[in-house]
């Protein structure tokens, strides 16, 4: 019998947690088609990895859509290929949008907060245009406490 290692007992452990919430917050129902924001960060990969196998093995049955939001007026730039292929590895629809926004146009709004409402508003498009009924998301709760500070600082 194989040992187990490290790597296989923390995926066990976060899978465990995964499987805890959508049970106890109800997060996932039976005919679900849930759309994944995939920014290419570690938390929404592991998303698009931990909701791909569940889709495909457990119950309640939800299909899985993996969308990138591409920002054209921001230098950065995920590796698409790489992206594709983490959606690829569990038979997933992969979709790429662009969208942009001008900073010049609301001077009552920081360019974070623009910025994020167009990636969101190309995300709720996107779910409406492929028929889901819900949005996953990998962010938390670190990720709101260094918004608030970042938007208090700046």
């Amino acid at each position: 019998m194989a040992a187990i290692t490290t790597d296989e007992l923390l995926y066990r452990k976060v899978e465990e947690k995964v499987k805890k919430a959508i049970y106890d917050y109800g997060l996932i129902a039976d005919g679900d088609r849930i759309l994944i924001g995939l920014s290419g960060g570690k938390d929404s990969l592991a998303l698009v990895d931990l909701l791909g196998r569940r889709s495909k093995v457990y119950s309640p049955r939800f299909e899985v859509v993996v969308a990138h939001i591409v920002m054209t007026n921001i230098p950065y730039r995920s590796d698409l290929d790489y992206l594709k292929a983490c959606a690829d590895e569990h038979a997933l629809p992969f979709f790429v949008r662009e969208t942009s926004f001008d900073a010049s146009t609301d001077h009552r709004k920081s360019p974070c907060f623009l910025c994020s409402w167009m990636r969101r508003k190309a995300l709720f498009s996107l779910a409406k245009e492929q028929h889901c009924n819900k949005i996953a998301l990998a962010h938390h709760q670190d990720d709101m406490l260094v918004t608030l500070l970042m938007n208090m600082l700046y």
